[in-house]
């Protein structure tokens, strides 16, 4: 019995080792087609649904029980610690394996502003600066009488996300073509959990579970929960994933969905924005007109996250966990690293812009 468990995982391990090395060098467009659009789906079938079963986090004590059952099972015959050692290695080593399956073949995949056609470069400062002012002239029509941060509560935020959710799913069949299950809810984690690090949500792979910080105010909760499900479909390139999950909620049929992404994508327009204008130029003095010209309720909301970056937010841990991240997405192949991040403003605005060009013609995938 032992030999044919012993024979059965290195079996295993070699399927999981070749796949793995077929994922990690084929092409963007293999891993696109093949993988990411035809077998991988039944992976976040199966976990999307173990979500939506079971109301707490699952990763995390999981990852925790699995060790300790392991130890367990090495620690009952002689000897111990090095039976111990080889446990533990032996269940790392797996881990280690499905990670490219279960997630890391998503950095892989063929790039958004390739999918979407969109120019390389992006969009240019006079393309973002238009592209900023009619995120504005949104923000005139989706934002409330009042700023969510005053009014919401836990139950309404949650069917905020499940609406987010499902907008995250139509603008990924819109994109890939394809049906991906996506999560109807994100885990919370104590406030301030992720914010001290500079951060304000992770979504775990293997199970692909996407936490958002509870210490946001609603309108930043509800962006930063569309991005975090929009990784759990299987987008991990940071800058896609920002630019993909506001134009899944730009087209949303929830109120509060549309308001905080058109609020979280004037955010990125601006980082991209900004050090593309002279300090006294008059894209400057656009771009400062067009803050200024903001409803009151986004102006709350603006602040109130800044309120809470401000309360949370710890200096120095976050150059360290700044410095972990940006090690593992170059590790993943991103060549930026977490400025990654800045680049989604300029495939955002771009996209935006193709959308706008001609809204007769526009791309299906356009809000």
């Amino acid at each position: 019995m032992a030999r044919q468990m012993t024979r059965v995982a290195l079996w295993s391990s070699g399927l999981l080792l070749v796949l793995s090395g077929v994922l990690l060098l084929a092409p963007a467009s293999w891993v696109e087609s093949a993988w990411m659009t035809r077998a991988w789906v039944v992976w976040p079938a199966l976990t999307a649904r173990l979500h939506a079963l079971v109301p707490f986090a699952l990763t995390l004590p999981l990852l925790a029980l699995v060790t300790l059952a392991v130890l367990g099972w090495a620690l009952r015959r002689r000897p111990r610690w090095r039976r111990s050692l080889l446990a533990l290695l032996g269940w790392a080593a797996l881990l280690a394996l499905t990670f490219v399956p279960a997630w890391g073949a998503a950095y892989r995949r063929a790039p958004l502003a390739e999918t979407l056609g969109l120019p390389a470069a992006g969009a240019d400062a006079a393309a973002l600066l238009d592209a900023l002012e009619r995120l504005v002239a949104r923000l005139q029509v989706e934002a409330p009488t009042h700023a969510l941060a005053a009014r919401a509560d836990a139950p309404t935020l949650q069917a905020a996300v499940a609406a987010a959710a499902r907008c995250v799913q139509a603008t990924d069949a819109a994109v890939s073509g394809r049906r991906v299950a996506v999560p109807p809810r994100v885990r919370p984690l104590p406030a301030g959990a992720l914010l001290r690090g500079g951060y304000a949500g992770i979504s775990l792979p293997w199970l692909l579970e996407p936490h958002v910080d509870a210490g946001l105010p609603p309108a930043a909760y509800l962006a930063v929960a569309a991005h975090e499900l929009t990784h759990a479909a299987g987008w991990a390139r940071e800058a896609d994933t920002d630019a993909l999950s506001v134009l899944a909620g730009l087209g949303c049929d929830h109120a509060w969905v549309r308001y905080a992404s058109v609020l979280h994508g004037l955010q990125v327009v601006v980082v991209s924005l900004r050090p593309l204008l002279d300090e006294q130029g008059p894209g400057r003095a656009r771009l400062e007109a067009a803050l200024a010209a903001l409803p009151s309720a986004a102006q709350a909301d603006r602040a109130a996250l800044a309120d809470a970056v401000r309360q949370w937010h710890d200096p120095t841990l976050a150059r360290v966990v700044t410095t972990v991240y940006d090690g593992y997405l170059r590790s993943q192949g991103v060549d930026a690293g977490v400025a990654d991040y800045h680049a989604a403003g300029a495939l955002l605005g771009a996209a935006l812009n193709v959308c706008d060009q001609d809204p007769a013609a526009a791309p299906h995938w356009c809000p």
